[in-house]
């Protein structure tokens, strides 16, 4: 057996926890410390709040310092609690034995907070101390759930009024439901994602317990995902496919010479700058925007035409604004994911002073992405 690789093993790992989050937590961990146990002291006699603060403290650490695991979730922190304790609570009464006891205390709770989903570390210890107290629970029996239950109540309701005031969100809600016009479809720049359904697997296949959210997994994944691709990309940018030569409108042209710049061009959006000269952008105009309009939804389609009302409105009346643009700098995959996420077929190009300097389309996009692959595929042949 080699044991160097075994022994580096025990070396440390790192935490990733940021200094300024360390600080945050272990001023928040002295706040909620030293509220509970005024409060535990002000109600009950001090052996009941020294024995039972123990464990509170390791509570502390998980829901200040690592608030998003599992083992953090007010759940785990509140039921589980009272679950140990009732636990320690009625084997005080049918254990006379502290060894037997406490190890019998001990694994009860570890596999009723798993079937419960409440697995909170602390809340073991906090039965253990209860258990290695027969004439503390004796004296109080099934009413030391209330301490117990105040207490945790009052870590609970602190971390939670704490670690929202200073952004690190408790509980984590789930993310919002994105609106896909009552189809079951995901949006298009999330189908070819890592999936929640494909981490469930792959930890079910691990056969071990991951302290993490899922859904802080699949994140952390897509992210690394979206570094890898940026990485291999070369810091391919806007300016290296946009088109520079733009055609563009103006608020207040007509909406039928728009149309025809649309028709003759064969284009699907006319960015709309504020003048010819200084070509700052203030809106968008393209087909759907045509098409909403009345005169084009009273006719077939084979005979879209402007109506003699709408030829002399101006542009403006049915440009979108504020319009989704980007910077020349802005890397291929931002691209993909505002042309995706927002489903547009167009992005205009602006510089610092929001002037237009080209666009990008889907197409352009495509051809870039065809070619940063051909490129990776070819390099990959030569290294082989």
């Amino acid at each position: 057996m080699n044991v160097l690789p075994w022994l580096k093993a025990f070396k440390p790992l790192a935490l990733n926890i940021p200094p300024k989050e360390a600080l945050r937590a272990a001023c928040g961990a002295f706040l909620s410390i030293t509220l509970v146990m005024l409060v535990s002291q002000t109600l009950f006699d001090q052996p009941t709040t020294m024995t039972l603060l123990a464990a509170l403290g390791a509570s502390n650490v998980l829901v200040f310092l690592t608030p998003a695991t599992p083992l953090a979730h007010p759940w785990s922190l509140l039921s589980g609690n009272l679950m140990a304790a009732t636990i320690a609570i009625t084997a005080s009464f049918w254990i006379d034995e502290p060894i037997l006891r406490v190890g019998a205390v001990l694994a009860s709770c570890m596999l009723c907070l798993l079937i419960l989903r409440c697995l909170h570390p602390p809340s073991c210890a906090l039965a253990v101390a209860i258990a290695l107290n027969s004439s503390f629970t004796q004296q109080w029996g099934y009413m030391l759930l209330w301490p117990v239950a105040l207490n945790s109540l009052l870590l609970l309701g602190f971390a939670i009024a704490f670690n929202n005031s200073t952004n690190q969100r408790y509980p984590r809600q789930p993310l919002p439901a994105v609106n896909r016009h009552d189809t079951r479809d995901l949006p298009s720049w999330q189908r070819t994602q890592l999936q929640e359904q494909d981490l469930t697997h792959a930890l079910n296949q691990m056969g071990r317990y991951v302290d993490a959210r899922i859904e802080d997994l699949v994140e952390l994944l897509q992210l690394t995902e979206q570094q890898a691709f940026s990485r291999m990309s070369n810091n391919l940018t806007a300016a290296h496919i946009m088109s520079r030569d733009v055609v563009t409108a103006t608020p207040d042209m007509p909406i039928e010479f728009a149309w025809g710049l649309l028709s003759r061009h064969k284009l699907e959006a006319l960015p709309v700058i504020n003048d010819t000269h200084e070509r700052k952008l203030v809106g968008i105009v393209s087909l759907v925007d045509f098409v909403n309009q009345k005169s084009f939804a009273k006719m077939p389609r084979r005979r879209w035409s402007l109506s003699r009302g709408s030829r002399r409105r101006p542009l403006k009346r049915i440009m979108t604004e504020p319009v989704i643009s980007a910077r020349a700098d802005t890397s291929i995959l931002e691209l993909v994911q505002l042309l995706s996420q927002h489903r547009l077929h167009q992005l205009p190009i602006v510089d610092d002073r929001q002037q237009v300097i080209g666009i990008i389309s889907q197409t352009d996009l495509i051809h870039a992405l065809y070619r940063l692959l051909v490129q990776r595929c070819h390099v990959g042949a030569v290294a082989a």
